[in-house]
């Protein structure tokens, strides 16, 4: 499918799979022509057993994209602790980043040649640290950024517990669920 998007290196996306199913996923990953998932949890892991590291890659390399997991990119557990203090989230994870410098910069070649997407647990990429890696990342490269969205999330994920409701903004794309 041609959404007539961006060629390779102009964009870079992000994703959440809060609320989402694996093969909702996966379609709007094809969707938007995505051929690198960066996953950038820092423990990727879930409670749900389809977005684990081993049951991720492999459902993504059945669709055609490459899987990479980048530990170092994720919030770590105390940041996570303090999330509802945003600014003092975005402060700590903004010096997180300066410490994994040479791996933030290391994602500068791939997004010039792929088309990439951050992955992460949060719908809301307001709410996200993929938000300001994407930031530091526009920073070090001229790329604009493409939240994509599996439709509106409106109830809670069984598994995980949390509710997200959010219209799509204008910087994102909505792509609906098969």
């Amino acid at each position: 499918m041609d959404l007539g998007l961006a060629p390779t290196g102009d964009l870079m996306f992000t994703i959440g799979y809060q609320g989402a199913s694996l093969e909702g996923l996966v379609e709007t990953l094809t969707a938007a022509e995505i051929s690198v998932l960066v996953d950038t949890r820092e423990m990727p892991t879930s409670r749900r057993p389809e977005f684990r590291r081993k049951s991720l890659d492999a459902a993504l390399a059945a669709a055609g994209i490459r899987y990479l997991s980048l530990p170092a990119l994720g919030a770590p557990r105390e940041l996570r602790a303090v999330v509802s203090d945003w600014d003092r989230f975005v402060d700590g994870y903004r010096d997180r980043l300066a410490l994994v410098r040479e791996e933030l910069e290391g994602l500068v070649p791939l997004i010039e040649s792929e088309r990439v997407c951050l992955l992460c647990f949060e719908a809301d990429p307001l709410a996200c640290h993929r938000s300001l890696l994407a930031h530091e990342i526009q920073g070090l490269l001229d790329v604009s950024t493409v939240h994509l969205r599996l439709g509106r999330v409106d109830e809670a994920d069984d598994h995980e517990g949390v509710t997200s409701l959010r219209k799509v903004a204008n910087d994102e794309m909505k792509v609906p669920r098969g």
